[in-house]
């Protein structure tokens, strides 16, 4: 018999870390994140190669970004888990391969992406003529893009294929997803108001001591491995300044749950378990 496991607060367990394939145990059907009206999860998912995250309220998807071609069973194998049957809108900071797939399957109505990345995208959706092709840049002011939910664009890396790096507030909650890295980008960051930050998803390269220490959040998400001893020296560092560290690669999927009241950061292993 299939498992449904309900994610409220503090259930404890194991989910396999993934590999070539997805490895999500046959007798889990599904996570429930159990959000009610005015309740929002982003959950940031343990590829083998690339990032994508999802951002969910009680009826609505967005997709932030698809990984690589090669990672698409694994992407599909997380979102069968979190029970996502359709998603509204795909937000794209970088080059998506398997965009059409995506569309195509979760019933995508709408696509964003930088203005540089539109003629890309354009052309891989010419299949999709019913799909809204939207296109974001610094002049890009605040969207909401989910009630409760304010996206805006706090930094395009031209040089890169138009990276986008996002400013994301749910609710009274205030979270960048970085997917760049550049003294540019470091420059800018130090001049944000750090007042309201609670959390930061970004490559290893793109988050230096410094930038962290001044925007001082609640914690970090990274997604590729820390192997080098100067980075591994970064990441005491943050543990030094209280900013919890989370890095999919080594602990595997994670999901932030926001209430109106507050909000929770868990490793999926932590609170997924199966029956002996």
């Amino acid at each position: 018999m299939k498992l449904i496991f309900s994610l409220i607060m503090a259930i404890s367990g194991w989910l396999p870390g993934l590999g070539d394939e997805p490895a999500i145990p046959e007798e889990i059907e599904k996570i429930d994140l159990n959000l009610t009206d005015n309740e929002y999860a982003m959950t940031f998912f343990a590829l083998d190669q690339g990032d994508a995250a999802i951002i969910q309220g009680k009826d609505s998807t967005i997709l932030i970004n698809t990984g690589p071609a090669t990672a698409s069973a694994e992407l599909k194998a997380w979102l069968t888990l979190y029970d996502v049957k359709k998603i509204d809108a795909v937000i794209l900071t970088k080059t998506a391969e398997n965009l059409p797939d995506i569309v195509a399957d979760y019933d995508v109505t709408r696509v964003i992406a930088g203005k540089k990345m539109q003629e890309d995208v354009s052309s891989v959706l010419s299949d999709f003529p019913e799909v809204e092709i939207n296109s974001w840049s610094l002049e890009q002011s605040k969207e909401m893009v989910m009630d409760g939910i304010e996206i805006s664009v706090v930094h395009e890396n031209d040089t890169e294929g138009s990276e986008l790096d996002l400013s994301i507030k749910i609710q009274d909650k205030q979270l960048l997803y970085l997917t760049s890295s550049s003294e540019e980008l470091k420059n800018k960051l130090m001049k944000l108001d750090a007042s309201g930050i609670h959390l930061i998803k970004a490559p290893i390269k793109g988050l230096s001591f410094d930038v962290a220490k001044h925007l001082d959040p609640q914690a970090v998400i990274l997604y590729e491995r820390y192997e080098k001893k100067a980075e591994k020296e970064m990441i005491q560092k943050f543990h030094e300044l209280w900013i919890e560290v989370f890095n999919t690669a080594e602990q595997g999927t994670v999901t932030a749950k926001f209430t109106e009241n507050n909000h929770e950061i868990f490793p999926i292993k932590n609170f997924v378990h199966t029956k002996n």
